[in-house]
């Protein structure tokens, strides 16, 4: 635990009203809000080891402050809340309850829960599941090129990202390792082309009915020339491609889990509970 630097200390001691020590604590009071008093020990937590001396003085006032803060409004609410508002007892209880149960369950979760999803539960539930997964606009498998305008030979680039050619694209991967300012050559993951799109001078009002008409496209800003190859398509409406989903089928898988290991725990320690005798229904 942090202790106050001298100099802290002495500004926190210097407050007005702090002077009063009070009998059953040998500390000397650094805030007071009615007949409660706030202490140097009860704030040294709260203050980070090797601050200066004006950002621990500024710290401890803050945290005062808050003190002072809470301490009024609960006398103002004790003294103004109606008889049957200032009952929470019920309510504390209950939130405690609540929360050791919470903290009780996510304990067990880690220690029981095997949080690895395999693929082939992953495929299974993603081919009994397909209708859940709509595609809400086109998503694309492409090439996509940036090239500064300073770099050489473009015209060997319009070639080679037209080519399926072997050769032609061993060509293009090499040149974009040397110029390009980012580059994905046949890249297999699928994108929503507007995404796609973003990150291009390219604008079009109809990107579906763009696409139906544009493979290769190509564009240039006061930076860049860009190519664009589209090498797959799925439309809007059509079934979303494994990959874009899995995340999502995991979590789904995992939080079933999960859901049917706490049920199970709640049903066991109820019967075993009553069996036991440690509870009872009175008829």
């Amino acid at each position: 635990m942090v202790k106050l630097s001298i100099a802290s200390l002495l500004f926190i001691l210097l407050l007005p009203g702090c002077t009063m020590k009070k009998q059953d604590n040998p500390e000397i009071p650094i805030a007071r809000a009615y007949d409660e008093y706030l202490y140097p020990s009860d704030i040294n937590g709260q203050i980070a080891d090797g601050l200066s001396q004006e950002d621990s003085a500024r710290i401890a006032r803050r945290v005062i402050d808050d003190w002072i803060r809470n301490r009024l409004l609960l006398k103002q609410a004790e003294i103004h809340l109606p008889l049957e508002m200032k009952d929470v007892e019920k309510q504390v209880e209950e939130y405690r309850s609540s929360l050791l149960i919470f903290k009780y369950k996510q304990n067990l979760l880690r220690q029981n829960i095997d949080t690895i999803i395999s693929e082939k539960e992953i495929a299974d539930y993603y081919k009994d599941n397909a209708s859940n997964y709509v595609l809400e606009s086109d998503v694309v498998q492409a090439t996509f090129i940036k090239i500064p305008l300073s770099a050489p030979n473009i015209g060997n680039v319009r070639s080679w990202y037209r080519s399926d050619r072997e050769e032609s694209l061993e060509s293009l991967k090499n040149y974009c390792s040397e110029y390009a300012m980012q580059y994905s050559i046949q890249d297999s993951s699928w994108i929503i082309f507007t995404d796609l799109l973003a990150q291009t001078p390219i604008e079009t009002a109809n990107p579906s009915n763009f696409l139906n008409y544009n493979k290769y496209l190509e564009a240039q800003d006061s930076t860049a020339y860009y190519f664009i190859k589209i090498n797959g398509r799925l439309k809007e409406g059509d079934v979303k491609p494994l990959p874009l989903v899995k995340n999502n089928i995991r979590t789904v898988l995992l939080n079933k889990q999960k859901l049917e290991y706490l049920q199970d725990l709640e049903n066991t320690v109820y019967r075993e509970g009553l069996s036991r005798n440690q509870a009872e229904i009175f008829n």
